[in-house]
């Protein structure tokens, strides 16, 4: 699934320009830990966290993983996945795609930083250390008013007008 240069220069100017995609991608950047659910072998949901990584211009999201993990076996089985992320300041995300599991030195080297060593104590070069790179077909997202006062009004006005409060979703192609 490798992009032509091209491409990865297209996606990052959309990036750039893009402000949904461009605060969605702070947001999955500035999340810390998201959950990735995948399909077991009798068609359950599995979750768990993992630390989601970005490289600019690139629509995938990547984590590393163990290859021996039990995620990997599952991806290669149902490549369909589900990511969650919720932000600190009342946004959440869903990304829904597929993933691949590849063992990809280049793309581990961009991603790595010295504190994932806690995971693979051999560094960028562990044998263990695998790449799964989630292909983005659509994010659904929520923002609800970032201000406390905000919220406040709105739970008002909905009392009010006798309404409930809605915070509407909104859906993007990619990422």
């Amino acid at each position: 699934m490798a992009f032509a240069r091209s491409e990865v220069r297209e996606r990052a100017v959309m990036e750039k320009t893009d402000p949904v995609r461009r605060r969605l991608r702070d947001l999955i950047r500035h999340a810390g830990v998201g959950m990735l659910m995948t399909l077991d072998d009798r068609g359950r949901i599995v979750g768990r966290p993992m630390l989601p990584l970005l490289i600019d211009g690139d629509p995938h999201v990547y984590f590393l993983t163990h290859q021996s993990s039990a995620k990997v076996i599952e991806v290669t089985v149902n490549s369909r996945v589900a990511i969650t992320i919720s932000g600190a300041d009342s946004r959440y995300l869903v990304i829904v795609g597929s993933a691949a599991a590849v063992r990809d030195d280049r793309t581990i080297a961009r991603l790595w930083k010295p504190t994932y060593r806690a995971w693979f104590p051999d560094g960028a070069g562990d044998e263990e250390v695998m790449v799964l790179r989630v292909e983005v077909e659509r994010a659904d997202y929520w923002e609800a008013p970032r201000s406390r006062l905000a919220r406040v009004l709105h739970a008002v006005l909905a009392i009010v007008r006798g309404r409930s409060v809605g915070t509407p979703k909104k859906s993007l192609s990619g990422l």
